[in-house]
């Protein structure tokens, strides 16, 4: 070694120690001293690289990386630094080219393999992401945050209890990852396991006690419980600490309507005005400035907000979103005209029941689904379960058609996942509701697979069942966020259900809800009777009960005893919707 690379070494070794005493702009000065002596000194290149990545000029940093990799090609921590670089530049592409660049010469690459798995699931392609993150994972068994994202992936997928597994091998690996239990806690929600769920969201608060998102989480968990005065506290300690995130405001809200006031709303005013505010936050903000417009009766203003809020929550999930609205608006008409299995002349040993109760959302269906699961005769219910859809847009993948097979394997599979949710027990009769509004879809296909099902469409004023609909953030579903989509949505489900009852008329129970409340003895004996239920008094003090659940809009008024809705609640907004309504002729 002469004595100019001995001088460089120690040089380099100066502006290393400024870059870990975070004295940047003196390292940054010592490497481009040591570049006008070496311009190929590779380490220099490298320390300026990260420095200017450290300082988000990404640009700058892929400038120096690619200089670097000039200087030692196919160095694999350059390419992964590229790849990295990249993909915060938004160029997707190269980013996986350098990712597979590096696991095409180093297959158990685990930084390549995990950066890579993370971009998969973003681009939504989840079967490459849980291939590429098992390979982290199997590379680097101790990798807590590969597992957390294999979990993230699961939840995707659908498969919560491997979204369980991997989580809590997460947490086994770094028993204070926040993420790790807050994500838990969700899936055991999914999974009707409050009491796990409320426990991982208070380890969180352990580990971080003014962590907003778990106060946020326990809120909503203790709401759908019924206990709203916990979840009261719970969502004012996430304001607390996070006194700027509308959302907090939203959500404690609908349990505690006087704080829509006048300071609040000067509030909102401000979080809104403010240049990092989020497109969910803002949303908020506007569903909030809604509610307080509605309690001055200011309905045009109020939809207004409304409209806002939509728009904003749509493009804060717009990649998502796009791909629920292509399905809802094409993709599920190919497969409700299609979908069907074969050999449908077998007789089925065991006779299953499933009670599916169907329509659009703010229709009283959950109601109705209360009224049938509290009578003498135990009916174990299954609240928007999303089990039918779930399972023919699997098997349809599997099959890549829409012919998914032989009807007994079909109901056996079927039944199978009902069992596991604990829906099918031959204790109960083998009956049960599945309360997927959306099932309407499928009816032909359930009809085949389970030939004594009870089909409920619950029907509501349609006006009222619109503003309804759009008054509330029903945040997943994705059509809910526009007004022209709910109206094409109602248009969809009109023409589903009437095509249907034309090949089968009578087959389906049309249940008015605005005759259930106003004469709810009467109409429930009738839908009870349809069901092959017994009916007593019980069915309509299901409000009396501390052992439900319910994760809908309607939770709260579920709670209260039926009361009448006054229809001239919702006719002031009317003359606004006409221009939505007015190419449909149910919409007069």
């Amino acid at each position: 070694m002469n004595k100019n690379q001995t001088t460089l070494k120690e040089t380099f070794l100066i502006a290393h120690q400024n870059y870990k005493k975070k004295n940047y702009e003196e390292a940054k000065a010592i490497c481009y001293k040591i570049l006008n002596i070496d311009p190929n000194h590779f380490d220099s290149i490298i320390l300026l690289a990260n420095l200017s990545a450290l300082n988000r000029n990404f640009k700058e940093a892929k400038k120096l990386f690619l200089r670097a990799n000039e200087v030692q090609a196919d160095n694999l921590s350059v390419l992964n630094n590229l790849g990295t670089t990249c993909k915060e530049l938004k160029e997707i592409k190269e980013a996986i080219d350098y990712y597979e660049k590096v696991i095409q010469i180093n297959p158990d690459n685990t930084a390549a393999n995990y950066n890579l798995g993370l971009i998969f699931q973003e681009l939504k392609k989840l079967n490459e992401a849980k291939n590429c993150l098992e390979k982290a994972t199997e590379a680097q068994p101790n990798f807590a945050l590969a597992f957390f994202a294999l979990g993230n992936v699961h939840v995707d997928l659908r498969k919560y209890e491997n979204a369980v597994n991997n989580y809590q091998k997460a947490i086994e690996n770094n028993p204070n990852l926040k993420g790790a239990y807050n994500n838990l806690g969700l899936v055991f929600r999914v999974l009707n396991d409050y009491e796990n769920a409320i426990i991982c969201y208070e380890k969180v608060i352990k580990i971080k006690p003014d962590h907003a998102g778990a106060y946020h989480n326990r809120a909503l968990a203790l709401k759908e419980l019924g206990k709203f005065d916990e979840a009261i506290k719970s969502h004012e300690m996430a304001i607390k600490y996070e006194p700027e995130n509308s959302a907090h405001y939203f959500y404690l809200s609908n349990l505690k309507k006087d704080i829509i006031n006048h300071d609040l709303k000067t509030k909102l005013v401000s979080i809104m005005k403010n240049k990092k505010s989020t497109k969910s936050n803002i949303a908020y903000g506007n569903f909030l400035l809604a509610k307080y417009e509605q309690n001055i009766k200011n309905y045009e203003q109020e939809l207004n907000y409304l409209i806002q809020g939509h728009n904003c929550f749509f493009d804060s999930k717009k990649v998502k979103f796009n791909l629920k609205i292509k399905y809802y608006f094409d993709d599920v008409h190919q497969i409700s005209e299609g979908v069907k299995t074969k050999n449908l002349d077998k007789k089925f040993k065991n006779k299953i029941k499933p009670i599916l109760i169907v329509g659009v959302p703010r229709c009283g269906s959950t109601l109705v689904e209360k009224i049938i699961g509290s009578g003498d005769k135990f009916v174990p219910m299954g609240e928007e379960t999303g089990i039918l859809e779930n399972f023919i847009n699997d098997k349809i993948l599997e099959k890549q058609s829409l012919n998914l097979g032989d009807v007994e394997d079909i109901r056996n599979e079927l039944s199978d996942v009902y069992k596991k949710k604990g829906l099918i027990l031959e204790k109960f009769n083998n009956t049960f509701t599945d309360k997927s509004l959306n099932n309407f879809f499928y009816l032909n296909l359930v009809r085949e697979i389970y030939p004594d099902v009870k089909v409920i469409n619950c029907k509501r004023d349609i006006l009222s069942s619109i503003v309804s609909i759009f008054q509330n953030n029903l945040t997943d579903l994705a059509w809910t966020h526009d007004l022209d989509n709910i109206f094409r949505y109602f248009d969809n489900y009109f023409k589903v259900i009437k095509n249907f009852e034309e090949k089968r008329p009578n087959f389906i129970y049309n249940l008015e809800f605005e005759k259930l409340i106003n004469n709810p003895e009467e109409e429930s004996r009738k839908l009870i009777e349809y069901c092959e239920l017994p009916w007593n008094k019980k069915c309509l003090e299901f409000y009396k009960r501390k052992d439900f659940i319910s994760k809908t809009a309607s939770n709260i008024q579920i709670r209260q005893s039926i009361y009448k809705h006054s229809l001239d609640k919702y006719l002031p907004y009317k003359k606004f919707l006409n221009k939505y309504g007015e190419k449909y002729s149910w919409f007069k």
